[in-house]
């Protein structure tokens, strides 16, 4: 019989990933190390981003608590699921993931100022200096929120229309493969050595 040894197992880096929180959350001004260790982890171990409270996520459910309850905090959330949903979130890029955050913020944004201009044209006659505040309040609000649509608009069409990545690469022989991404293709140009 052989004495082999056992693999050694590999660390986890869960368990350091938890050691580091527990540590960090201890103080207010962590040490650097543990923030760059944290980070490094964060973006090499699979998972970690996606299981951590998103930052957006987390200021849209604080804006959510100041301006709803009950009932209507239960609704505002599930219209942002949904809304997240249709804009096909799961399945969209990273940037796209960001402007449909970036999206869903500016929305519930919008409705709180909209919400805060009709309880004050509603419940009391404002001053010309008064309105033009909560005029603008809302216009910059509803440019911002159009904005954000705009710009997942433009980025969608632009990775539409984004011609297909080809590498050339010369095989043995001289043989050349070509190597092409799935979007669409334009026009090829044959190289020398194409068609060998």
């Amino acid at each position: 019989m052989h004495n082999e040894k056992l693999p050694t197992k590999a660390p986890d880096p869960w368990d350091e990933i938890e050691e580091l929180q527990k540590r960090m959350e201890k103080t207010k001004d962590a040490d650097p190390k543990d923030v760059q260790r944290l980070r490094e982890l964060a973006v090499s171990t699979p998972g970690v981003l996606s299981s951590a409270a998103s930052i957006t996520q987390s200021v849209r459910h604080q804006l959510i608590e100041k301006i709803s309850y009950g009932v209507t905090r239960a609704i505002m959330l599930a219209e942002g699921d949904k809304l997240k949903e249709e804009l096909g979130y799961s399945t969209a890029s990273p940037l796209e993931r960001q402007i449909i955050d970036h999206i869903l913020t500016v929305r519930l944004r919008l409705i709180h100022v909209e919400n805060a201009y009709n309880r004050q044209v509603v419940n009391q006659s404002l001053t010309l200096q008064q309105g033009a505040y909560w005029d603008a309040l809302l216009t910059s609000n509803q440019a911002r929120f159009l904005r954000a649509i705009e710009t997942l608009a433009r980025v969608r069409r632009l990775a539409r229309n984004t011609p297909a990545l080809q590498i050339n690469i010369a095989g043995d022989g001289g043989k050349q493969v070509n190597v092409q991404g799935e979007t669409q293709s334009v026009g090829l140009s044959k190289g020398p050595s194409a068609g060998q």
